[in-house]
């Protein structure tokens, strides 16, 4: 009996730091508890994958504002009536109430979409500022959203057409199929292709939009604009301003510059300082002004993690004839 007391006390105090969690209130501390938990097992990572399912299915886009908020309040009991019993008959009693809890959540939010003829169903990840994560779209594309970044799907795709929206960036690996073109709107700028790489930037903050090809084709159109629609190669990116609702297009001589910031961690073996200096501005999503110092032959071997950039810069400082500034919203570089 104590030991099944025991697992009972562990799943409510786990099941409070995973609402905790997804409602962003969760400390530094705790989420570390809760990651240790999750990749403990993968009886543990699929409990932690049901309930952020089932919390993401109580934000549903479509659904009224009002009945949305009785959902999510049902999720909310769920959890918190952990914290007011305790179960003192057997253990099916208690796996019995949990399914019961899910069903009515589910079965809520069902019968709000069938009551409303609304056939689809949309989750929306969003990125706190910071972090950086990759999700798998119904469609096995894969999808890198940078901090900041925020992308609202349908639990399945139509038959016609396969439709994302985002605000922020976002690095989409998708994958090919001919006849359902695959199409990212953002407020300004949609994408359309049938299966490539490619990086688009859309902060509602920002002037300017981007999307950059990394490898295929795409084709750009500008709803708010008379641009005609625009046809990208590998290496190419289109900036388009919303104050002058113009746009032009660029190339790069390596396309990895687009989404380097989605790695892991930043691998500089032996590289030129202005090159660095590039890479990093787009690894840490900074505008970076710096000198041309090419003719310097400074040559750098460096790892980027998690780090400040304040502190990387100031390691380069240390190794390279350079001072640097910030100043509003970008970084300056110079020469010592």
């Amino acid at each position: 009996m104590c030991t099944y007391m025991d697992e009972q006390d562990e799943i409510k105090k786990i099941d409070s730091l995973i609402l905790k969690y997804l409602e962003q209130e969760i400390s530094n501390e705790e989420k570390v508890e809760l990651y240790r938990w999750v990749d403990h097992s993968e009886s543990n990572k699929l409990h932690f994958k049901e309930l952020q399912e089932l919390w993401l299915s109580t934000e549903a886009i479509l659904a009224p504002e009002e009945e949305t908020q009785k959902a999510l309040q049902q999720f909310r009991s769920k959890i918190k009536d952990y914290k007011r019993s305790y179960f003192t008959r057997r253990k099916y009693f208690y796996y019995a109430s949990q399914i019961a809890a899910i069903a009515i959540v589910i079965f809520g939010i069902y019968y709000l979409f069938i009551k409303e003829s609304r056939p689809e169903h949309f989750s929306c990840i969003e990125m706190a500022v910071g972090n950086k994560g990759c999700i798998t779209l119904p469609d096995s594309s894969i999808v890198w959203l940078n901090s900041g970044s925020k992308l609202t799907y349908p639990e399945s795709f139509s038959s016609k057409e396969r439709k994302v929206f985002l605000n922020g960036q976002a690095y989409f690996n998708i994958s090919r199929q001919e006849k359902h073109p695959f199409i990212v709107e953002t407020e300004d700028m949609d994408i359309e292709v049938l299966g490539t790489r490619f990086v688009v930037k859309n902060y509602p903050q920002d002037d300017l939009i981007e999307t950059a090809l990394v490898e295929g084709s795409i084709k750009v159109y500008f709803p708010k604009a008379s641009i005609r629609p625009m046809t990208l190669n590998p290496t190419e990116q289109v900036v388009y301003s919303r104050a002058t609702k113009k746009a032009e297009v660029y190339k790069q001589d390596d396309s990895s510059i687009y989404h380097i910031w989605a790695q892991n961690k930043l691998l500089l073996r032996n590289c030129e300082l202005t090159d660095v200096l590039k890479k990093l501005g787009a690894w840490y999503n900074e505008k970076i002004v710096y000198d041309n110092f090419s003719q310097d032959s400074v040559y750098v071997t460096l790892t980027v993690r998690n780090e400040p950039l304040t502190e990387i810069l100031q390691t380069l400082k240390t190794i390279s004839p350079i001072n640097f500034y910030f100043t509003n919203d970008t970084v300056y570089i110079t020469r010592e």
